[in-house]
């Protein structure tokens, strides 16, 4: 902090007379007089612009970080001390503050191989900070890298499934201390664990290329690049070098991921244009045994062996085969360009399929997704207008949903969402849910920033009614309430609604059968970390807020404030677990006691394998107060605290 201090001062009293030498260097007294007057914006311009045309000033660099410095800009800081350090590496100053903000913006590798650089020379002064500095990093992670391995020791069984955490864990922390080796083998091991978990392929990549294992690392991104996770593919493909792969490097990716079809098919085709007849052969039976319902190569192989295709239209008369026996068709070709992101090369293949099979509507959906990712929209709404057309409902929907998203339409969608609970505190069942779909109108501007529709709520229980002194009392309202409403789009984590209707209540002898019912209010959601379904374990936060107008509840404002948080787990068969916290705050207007509570305590939420991506089941074990009064009468007082143990299960979908 020191040497920040210094270099600000420094840079201000001193940069005129160190740079301004050149007469013609108009620009750079600019920077200095802007920088004097505090006005950082126009100074870090000017320095920009000075750099362009002076890229190897190391000083210039240097001024420039300080000045972001004070702009708070700390990431593009780091930037700047990193190419003065690449043109002066002798520079103390400017390697330990690129270390100190290396690690500061989560780049800790970078920040611990700078510090133990430094501590080997350089000024005492420098070597001390530098000595503290990569202490303060490599501790932990050499403790943590202690601790994982002493728990992977005493496991009966340290390659079994549910030990993937710490073979994780202790490949990350021996990553971050650059302990290489033991990095590339406890991921390995993580991706035999889970070979499904394609992000690993990049992960080991990038340790294998600095361990110099390039053909490793090379094939370990041929596999990425042809992974049905669509990121892992794009970030695999940024990755690796331009030219096409030979047919040995697919075999090494086909070693690391078998069960990839894609790459497999690929190599296959390959082959063909090649003319090696076997060898294309006998990937496409591979990839027949992974994936029987692969009609690509079934078509494909059955081509090769001379079998004729029938048309499905006309079984009786029989179909040119789909591709000769020494070559591959256009359809095919377009489909590889694609994957590889060719887009030229699949717009021209694409066009030549259509040519030769005018009524393939599967050409026509990749054609226009081609011309899509050539930025070429006006071709691509023309062939996602024809391929929506199509008698296959799965690409009739896929263009369909493509051509509105291209035109900027609001398309009609049906949301449910519904949550059914168990309380041992009112020794009831509830449910909660909600069938809402949204009405586009004719007006493109409007919809940009409201949504219209239809619900229909339902709020019940299954006793219907306790009794109290005052007579019947209500759990929930007990009703179904049809209505229209209006939301905003969500900016911000932050969307407002408004509802009317009328509520019909189903509970025979209840005071209004049918009453009006006009709702809305405020909602924020947001999550953080690791999050429920996420690919990888760790700790999360959410929370969401509402406040709230129900007419049925005495024209009263509720305001609810509910925190999560906690770690997200990775259990058995891809099964999604997460330990955490709860905290449930809940207010009114008008002070009605069963508006006014603090929950708090411990749950756990549960996704298994063949539940929706927004389906979870949940346990809760919470302490109520009522606080409507005086907090520490209601905190000790039985009759204004409860204990509530919740099961519920959560589902949401839209379509």
């Amino acid at each position: 902090m020191l040497a920040r201090l210094a270099g600000i001062l420094v840079l201000v009293a001193w940069g005129a007379l160190l740079h301004a030498q050149d007469p013609g260097d108009a620009e750079l007294n600019q920077a200095y007089q802007a920088l004097a007057q505090k006005d950082y914006d126009s100074a870090i311009d000017l320095f920009r612009k000075t750099l362009a045309q002076q890229p190897g000033n190391a000083s210039v660099h240097k001024d420039l970080a300080y000045t972001l410095l004070k702009a708070g800009e700390n990431a593009d800081v780091r930037d700047e001390f990193e190419a003065a350090l690449r043109l002066k590496p002798e520079d103390e100053t400017a390697a330990l503050e690129f270390a100190f903000l290396a690690y500061e913006t989560k780049k800790p590798i970078e920040a611990r191989r700078t510090f133990d650089r430094l501590r080997h020379k350089g000024s005492a002064a420098t070597r001390a900070t530098a000595e503290q500095a990569f202490q303060n990093i490599d501790r932990p992670l050499a403790d943590g890298i202690a601790r994982w391995e002493q728990a992977l020791a005493r496991s009966a069984n340290p390659n079994d499934l549910s030990m993937f955490s710490a073979h994780w864990e202790l490949a990350q922390l021996a990553e971050l201390r650059d302990d290489l080796p033991l990095a590339a083998e406890q991921y390995e091991i993580c991706r035999k664990l889970k070979p499904s978990l394609s992000e690993l392929l990049l992960i080991l990549a990038r340790v294998w290329r600095q361990l110099n294992r390039v053909d490793e690392a090379r094939a370990a991104l041929l596999a990425a690049s042809r992974s049905k996770d669509s990121r892992t593919a794009e970030l695999a493909l940024e990755d690796l070098d331009p030219r096409y792969p030979y047919p040995y490097e697919f075999e090494n990716a086909l070693k690391l991921d078998p069960q990839n079809v894609a790459l497999r098919r690929e190599l296959a085709y390959l082959y063909l244009a090649m003319h090696k007849q076997p060898e294309a052969m006998a990937q496409f039976e591979q990839v027949l045994a992974i994936d029987p319902a692969d009609s690509i190569s079934r078509d494909q192989l059955d081509a090769m062996r001379g079998f004729k295709k029938r048309s499905a239209a006309n079984a009786v008369n029989p179909a040119p085969v789909l591709a000769s026996a020494t070559g591959t068709d256009a359809k095919s070709m377009g489909k590889k360009s694609l994957a590889l992101g060719y887009l030229q090369d699949a717009i021209k293949y694409f066009r030549q399929a259509h040519e030769q099979n005018p009524q393939d509507a599967e050409v026509m959906l990749r054609l226009a997704w081609a011309y899509n990712l050539a930025k070429d929209d006006a071709d691509a709404i023309h062939w996602f207008d024809l391929a929506r057309q199509s008698d296959d409902p799965e690409i009739a929907a896929e263009a369909l949903k493509a051509f509105h998203a291209l035109n900027h339409d609001a398309v009609a969608q049906t949301t449910v969402w519904a949550l059914p609970m168990f309380s041992t505190r009112w020794k009831d069942a509830f449910v909660y849910g909600q069938v809402k779909r949204t009405i586009p109108l004719p007006w493109k501007d409007a919809n940009k920033f409201f949504s219209f529709y239809l619900s229909s709520r339902f709020d019940g229980d299954a006793k219907g009614s306790v009794r109290t002194a005052y007579g019947p009392g209500y759990l929930s309202e007990s009703a179904v309430i049809l209505g229209a409403g209006v939301s905003s789009k969500t900016w911000r984590h932050i969307t407002a609604w408004a509802e009317a209707g009328e509520a019909l209540k189903y509970v025979p002898g209840r005071r209004d059968e049918a009453t009006p019912d006009y709702r809305g209010g405020l909602n924020v959601a947001a999550g953080y970390g690791k999050l429920l379904g996420s690919h990888t374990p760790g700790l999360f936060y959410e929370t969401t807020g509402d406040a709230a107008y129900v007419n049925e509840f005495d024209k009263d404002w509720l305001f609810y404030s509910q925190h999560r948080a906690g770690r997200t787990f990775h259990a058995w068969n891809n099964t999604s677990a997460q330990l955490l916290w709860n905290l449930n705050v809940v207010r009114d207007v008008k002070h009605q006691y069963w508006a006014n509570t603090i929950e708090t305590g411990p749950g756990m939420k549960l996704h298994v394998p063949g539940m929706p991506p927004n389906v979870y089941m949940a346990a809760d074990f919470l302490y109520g107060i009522y606080t409507d009064g005086p907090y520490i009468d209601r905190l000790f007082h039985h009759h204004y605290n409860y204990p509530d143990f919740r099961l519920s299960f959560w589902y949401a979908i839209t379509k």
